[in-house]
């Protein structure tokens, strides 16, 4: 269903960031990232999980997943190179690449060949208006991906078996019909004519195959749609939150405040300041 107040978006591509600091505050972000260390040790903490990282780690983030770093130890340098990715970088929808990847999980931690270190330093070492260089960055992220595809450094979301089909055929209907009319009024009614179950057996199934009920993942998703719409566009608050499927903007305010962390104006600040430097 096609809404004519649907605004476009411009997908983060690649940015590549080499900083000597990490953010010690719990972050989301709209790109998955590979973070790899290059001097310097600390902790990741992830939800409620904590993982030590050295100098030489590759550590991959999934889009929107809250994370940060501590530092062992004040006094040692620390240095730090990031890779933000939109999934667009890795094909456009429907492109079989693109297909792949969302179908995986990258492991938490890769391990790249040493010599992969040498191109986070050239490409730190090119300057920012140089033709070149997103295609070169490019070439690295898809060289990163496809090496841990490689050496299986992956996991499937779900390894399907016959009896499994079926299920999961009905959750992925549900899933396309919610990102497709995300903006529009949705009801569980219209995602259950989809999936030929009872409610409760879908409710149910639905929790299972993505860790959240039918409104959470509504709400989910319209709020990452949101989060490119602030930095990617010129409408106002209410116009985005509209657009996104809110109809009420103080629902919106504490939704987003809920997963984000912070207001919708004070994450459109600090993401169109990070776009513009980067």
């Amino acid at each position: 269903m096609e809404n004519e107040n649907r605004f476009f978006r411009q997908p983060v591509a690649v940015s590549f960031f080499s900083q000597n600091t990490y953010p010690e505050e719990p972050v989301r972000q709209i790109e998955y990232e590979i973070l790899f260390v290059d001097k310097g040790e600390g902790s990741i903490f992830m939800g409620n999980s904590a993982a030590e990282v050295h100098a030489g780690d590759y550590v991959f983030f999934n889009s929107f997943e809250e994370h940060f770093f501590r530092q062992e130890s004040m006094g040692i340098d620390f240095h730090c190179y990031r890779i933000l990715f939109d999934i667009s970088a890795v094909g456009l929808e429907n492109d079989p690449c693109r297909n792949f990847f969302e179908g995986i999980r990258l492991c938490r931690f890769l391990k790249m060949p040493e010599d992969l270190a040498l191109r986070f330093i050239k490409i730190a070492g090119l300057k920012k208006d140089f033709s070149g260089r997103e295609l070169i960055l490019r070439s690295l992220l898809l060289n990163i991906i496809s090496y841990a595809i490689e050496t299986e450094q992956f996991e499937r979301f779900s390894q399907i078996v016959e009896n499994e089909k079926r299920k999961l055929s009905a959750i992925d209907n549900a899933l396309h019909y919610i990102r497709e009319n995300y903006s529009e009024n949705l009801s569980l009614g219209a995602i259950l004519q989809l999936t030929n179950y009872s409610k409760s057996h879908f409710i149910r199934l639905f929790k299972e195959s993505t860790g959240m009920n039918v409104s959470e993942y509504i709400n989910k998703y319209r709020i990452e749609k949101a989060c490119l719409d602030l930095i990617y566009t010129n409408n106002n608050i209410t116009e985005i939150a509209t657009a996104s499927g809110f109809n009420n903007i103080q629902y919106f305010s504490r939704k987003f405040k809920e997963y984000m962390k912070c207001t919708p104006k004070q994450y459109q600040k600090k993401g169109k300041k990070i776009t513009t430097r980067g």
